[in-house]
């Protein structure tokens, strides 16, 4: 498969993860099994996914100008990717997220926004030269929806293909979605975009057809361990995911996303590239951590290998 040039306007977090065996219910303390140290935030970790797929990848985005700051660009620098468009904010500090992971490997996150609050349209308009040297931008809702807006106004004056994942949920203005080439919602997120809640495979259709109705080109519902609903004008199915032992599912999302940002073209098929991109999810679950469980070209590769010639 021939690989992009991937802009992603997103955010960056500290992530401080806490292992546990149950979540605490409210007003009750859990002792923590662990505490670790990571680099996160949705945008970062798509820019990531995106790199050690083969991807030439560039991350927007904001951080603090503060210590988490530095060592964010360092070890954003370290995974290959390019973060001469990453700008410091003077104020706010760099965005945070406390994530608790209980023995099932479920995770609960509580983000404090902190600099990527302050990613503004102006920001992005001041590094428009990314764009056009872009095949695909890639997009989150960690940052201001009007900074979101504009990314997505830049890439179709330059011509770039747009994937905008729609995390955390809200409601999006149907002005923002028609400029949209391919949207990635989990269940809850779709949902929330459409009104329409999700029971079966009908609801499931129905549900990609309001997201076609705005103006979407492909719609990807991802379902967990059930896999991917794919839908665009000519099929819609669902991909099944790749059976793993499920340590951590931070960032799985990210990885799917980072992976697709990296393959989509209009020469490789859909398919084939949403398959792909569901492997390197399901290998990231396999160990603990946002960016540290991302796995490399080569490690998806030799999965898919293996487990064609099976």
């Amino acid at each position: 498969m021939r690989s992009n040039k991937v802009i992603v306007v997103g955010s960056y977090n500290v992530d401080m993860t806490i292992n546990v065996d149950v979540f605490p219910q409210a007003g009750e303390t859990v002792i923590g099994n662990n505490l670790a140290y990571g680099h996160g935030g949705k945008g970062a970790n798509q820019a990531v996914a995106a790199c050690l797929a083969g991807a030439k990848t560039s991350l927007l985005a904001k951080v603090g100008s503060d210590l988490y700051g530095n060592r964010a660009i360092e070890a954003l620098t370290l995974k290959g990717v390019n973060t001469r468009s990453i700008q410091k904010e003077k104020v706010q500090p760099t965005g945070m997220a406390f994530i608790t992971v209980d023995s099932m490997g479920e995770n609960t996150i509580v983000v404090v926004s902190g600099a990527n609050w302050k990613l503004s349209p102006h920001d992005i308009e001041s590094e428009s030269k990314v764009f056009t040297d872009g095949d695909v931008l890639l997009t989150q809702l960690e940052t201001p929806l009007d900074s979101v807006s504009a990314a997505i106004k830049m890439a179709q004056k330059t011509d770039v293909t747009v994937i905008l994942n729609p995390a955390p949920a809200q409601t999006l203005p149907p002005d923002l979605l028609k400029d949209v080439d391919i949207i990635t919602p989990n269940r809850a997120e779709a949902e929330m975009l459409t009104g329409i809640k999700i029971t079966d495979e009908k609801s499931l259709l129905a549900s990609a057809e309001r997201l076609h109705s705005y103006g979407v080109k492909i719609v990807l519902i991802t379902l967990g361990s059930k896999g991917v609903f794919m839908s665009h004008p000519e099929k819609s199915l669902l991909i099944p995911t790749i059976r793993v032992d499920v340590v951590d599912t931070v960032g799985a999302g990210d990885v799917f996303n980072g992976v697709l940002a990296a393959y989509y073209s209009n020469i490789n098929s859909l398919e084939d590239v949403v398959a792909r991109a569901i492997i390197a999810a399901g290998l990231s679950v396999t160990s603990s951590g946002a960016q540290t469980s991302i796995p490399t070209l080569d490690t998806i590769i030799s999965y898919q290998l293996e487990h064609s010639e099976a």
